[in-house]
Parts: C-alpha cells; structure tokens; sequence
C-alpha cells in the first residue's frame, strides 16, 4: 500500500506545536489555546495532529522547529509528538521538551 503523501501542516497545528519553543515556554497554555477553539476546528486539528502521528511524519526536523531543541533521537522525537497529542486532546500530562 502507497505511503500517503505529507500535507503541509495548518497554521493551527504550527500554533499548536510552537507553544512547546523553549524560548517562549507557552506550553501551559495549551488546554486554552484548544478550549477557545469551536469543535470543528479542534477535531480537524486533531485528526491533522494523528494523521500526522499515524503516518510517521513528525521526527527530529519537527521537534527542533517546535522547540528550539535537539531530541536525544528520532524515536523520543515521535514519543514528544505522542506526548503533546495526549496532553493537547486526551488530557495528557504536560510534557517536558527536557525529557526528550
């Protein structure tokens, strides 16, 4: 079966995954970010957001671009990615960019 092709990611899950930016430190305001938004918004986001787990596209690249950081590897960058989805829409715990 065909790998499906990388869609260039939304503004919002941009928003979303820059609020982790060492530099900024926002990621406490993830829940809000994601409350202020309508449904609609918040499940495309989401299924954007799994999409994109699902098809392995966040590594490394992505986590450095997302928090100024470098990940220990490319398997705690895509565990950070599962993180924050968790933290964002499963009422996760906050992840730590340190930790990755």
């Amino acid at each position: 079966m065909p790998k499906k092709e990388k869609k260039e990611m939304s503004s919002e899950l941009e928003t979303l995954l820059g609020l982790f930016n060492v530099n900024a430190a926002l990621s406490d305001r993830v829940p809000h970010f994601c409350d202020k938004m309508t449904v609609e918004k918040t499940n495309r986001i989401r299924s954007e957001f799994l999409n994109y787990l699902e098809n392995g596209w966040l590594g490394e690249k992505d986590f450095y671009d997302s928090t100024a950081c470098s990940a220990r590897n490319e398997e705690t960058a895509r565990q950070f990615f599962k993180d924050v989805y968790a933290y964002a829409f499963e009422g996760g715990e906050e992840p730590n960019v340190r930790d990755y």
